[in-house]
């Protein structure tokens, strides 16, 4: 029997989206290395799933780019890091350009709930990685919903799944927390004096470093033991 661990399903989840999920984290935590060839019946046996909502899963880490077709059928996973910095390029674009139209909608009500989260996010302990990650998602979607596009905000939730996890709040320190605190802090301030220049600027100034700690972590290249026996190097 597998042991239980955090690469079982949620009930809550529909299954192949806890599918594609977990093995979205374990393709960009480098849990499962660049390269390594995925095994169907034995993925689908690590997760306790059937085939038909795994094959859901890959198709679409296929269209995220995460996997490949692989020599002689099958899928081989790519190298995430790439992508990733190009989708944290997209992202800065479309949050600057939020935040330069959330300096001219932003009102008091909203400038309140934001200077909250920014407390909020100074008084959490570090290990509560969660916690964090969801204050982080919660400032950044008040701000993107704050800008007033519909297709600015249907474009950035495409792309959110993709770019943040809870897992990235395990490479945080304390200092690089007080830092991306600091400047939620300045990105409000800039939104109350509705500079939306200087919200754009500091917005991707937090982007690029939040971009940069994640490229340097260096991963694991091994995967988790429940999956290990369903990858393999690809020929």
């Amino acid at each position: 029997m597998l042991p239980e661990n955090t690469y079982r399903l949620a009930n809550r989840e529909p299954t192949w989206k806890g599918v594609y999920r977990n093995l979205r984290l374990a393709i960009l935590n480098l849990e499962i290395a660049p390269e390594t060839r995925l095994n169907e019946v034995r993925l689908a046996e690590a997760l306790g799933v059937s085939r038909t909502p795994l094959r859901e899963a890959l198709a679409r880490l296929e269209i995220d780019g995460l996997i490949g077709a692989a020599k002689g059928g099958g899928y081989v996973v790519t190298d995430p890091r790439a992508d990733l910095a190009d989708a944290y390029h997209l992202r800065s674009a479309l949050e600057g350009y939020g935040v330069r139209l959330a300096a001219e909608n932003a009102d008091a009500a909203l400038i309140a709930r934001l200077r909250e989260n920014v407390e909020a996010n100074r008084d959490i302990e570090l290990a509560d990685t969660k916690g964090r990650a969801a204050l982080n998602a919660g400032f950044h979607q008040m701000l993107i919903e704050a800008s007033g596009s519909p297709r600015l905000i249907r474009t950035y939730n495409n792309l959110r799944e993709w770019i943040m996890t809870d897992e990235d709040m395990s490479l945080h320190t304390d200092e690089s927390c007080r830092q991306f605190v600091r400047e939620h802090d300045l990105i409000v301030s800039a939104l109350e004096m509705r500079d939306g220049d200087m919200a754009d600027r500091i917005m991707r100034l937090h982007l690029r470093r939040a971009k940069d700690l994640l490229l340097a972590s260096p991963g694991r290249t091994a995967a988790p033991a429940d999956l290990a026996d369903a990858v393999q190097p690809a020929a």
